[in-house]
């Protein structure tokens, strides 16, 4: 009889022990089980955070990017204004000169002032040469004394002078080119040629014409 009562002990025993095995199991299971789901939390929360950052800077840099294409918009609109105004500017500058030596060509080559006006332009040409043996290129035959004029060459350089003219019809509107003998020494003084010099000062003068009225900001009322 002992001995049975031993044997129910012993197998009470054991079962407690396996009880406690299987509730230790459980309970580690179960903390293993939160444990994970606290780094599957977690792991969420950190991608979901990463997220919201990446889609933060995906959106500043598409902002960025627009106002850079805007501030490039602008920049090559106005670019593109002030261009178009610059060749009107121009269109109208060169108007105004092609309607100085339309001018020139209509009214003052044919006008009897045009020969006073010849003479003035070869004498500047020769003296600024130095004088010596002359060559004067004309766009039409004219009536003027060359003895005469070499003689006032003379006379403001020292220098024997002697003018030799030569014919070119219709490569100039007026005026005359003078060179020395061997031509190695050229003075443009057409009419072409000394509006090309000047033709800077010229451009800003007939600019401040045009446009200065224009461009002059408005009064503000008030």
């Amino acid at each position: 009889m002992e001995t049975i009562h031993e044997d129910t002990i012993l197998e009470d025993f054991i079962k407690r022990i396996r009880m406690r095995r299987e509730e230790e199991a459980q309970e580690i299971l179960k903390k293993a089980e939160e444990e994970a789901m606290k780094i599957i939390e977690a792991a969420k929360e950190e991608a979901r955070i990463k997220a919201l950052k990446e889609a933060e800077r995906i959106v500043q840099e598409a902002e960025s990017k627009s106002i850079m294409m805007k501030r490039i918009a602008e920049t090559k609109a106005r670019l593109t204004y002030r261009l178009r105004i610059l060749q009107e500017k121009n269109k109208l500058i060169e108007a105004v000169f092609e309607n100085v030596m339309e001018f020139l060509k209509e009214k003052v080559v044919p006008s009897a002032e045009y020969e006073k006006i010849l003479e003035k332009l070869i004498l500047e040409a020769a003296v600024a040469i130095g004088g010596g043996e002359l060559k004067v290129i004309l766009s039409k035959p004219c009536q003027l004394d060359f003895e005469n004029l070499a003689k006032v060459v003379e006379e403001k350089t020292g220098v024997k002078t002697k003018f030799e003219t030569i014919l070119k019809p219709m490569s100039f509107i007026g005026g005359a080119l003078v060179t020395n003998k061997d031509e190695s020494v050229i003075f443009d003084n057409t009419f072409e040629g000394r509006i090309k010099r000047m033709k800077k000062d010229l451009i800003r003068e007939v600019s401040r014409i045009l446009f200065q009225d224009r461009e002059r900001p408005s009064p503000k009322g008030g």
